[in-house]
């Protein structure tokens, strides 16, 4: 898989995504903001498809695709719109953080050992697994990503990209937990 490429991608499919919306509000620039809106979305879900099936070998790379498109997205962020910049900043942050989990997860004797350190309370746990910075991340995103589902007013093209980014935080879960398994012996 062309991570570099796909990254990219994702990038460009925010701007378009984003340049598209501005043009839909723009007079004679309307049909130009629905293509551009279009092609966006449509990059956008081949893109996250692709992470999703490749995420058994390259689980970093879905996790860096969801954070590539939440930091365009806070980039193009209207600088008014306090709301989403806050929700966006602290994604950025918890998928730094979950990168680090994954990091020390595939490093099997130190996981080991900084699994110790999580209560066995189940508020602490995901399966019996420590619910770490990679598990808040993907499930504190898919809470994100509903709440903006129940949202009046998004077209049904932007409802399946968003329920293809949730479900891939899943896939993303699904993967990780195997990792911790395997890392703990379980």
């Amino acid at each position: 898989m062309d991570r570099d490429g796909l990254l990219r991608d994702i990038f460009e499919s925010v701007v378009n995504i984003d340049q598209g919306r501005r043009w839909l509000n723009t007079e004679g620039l309307a049909e130009d903001g629905r293509t551009t809106y279009k092609r966006g979305l449509e990059t956008a879900m081949i893109s996250f498809q692709a992470a999703q099936t490749h995420a058994i070998l390259d689980l970093e790379l879905l996790m860096l695709a969801e954070q590539a498109f939440i930091t365009q997205e806070l980039h193009l962020c209207d600088s008014s719109d306090t709301q989403a910049i806050s929700s966006l900043e602290q994604a950025v942050k918890s998928f730094d953080d979950a990168l680090r989990s994954l990091e020390a997860v595939d490093n099997q004797n130190g996981y080991f050992i900084a699994e110790k350190t999580y209560p066995t309370g189940g508020k602490y746990r995901y399966k019996g697994m420590p619910r770490d910075a990679f598990h808040t991340a993907c499930i504190a995103h898919r809470t994100r990503i509903g709440n903006i589902l129940r949202a009046p007013g998004i077209n049904m093209t932007e409802k399946q990209l968003l329920t293809k980014r949730s479900a891939n935080m899943a896939t993303a879960q699904g993967i990780y937990l195997e990792k911790q398994k395997t890392a703990l012996g379980v």
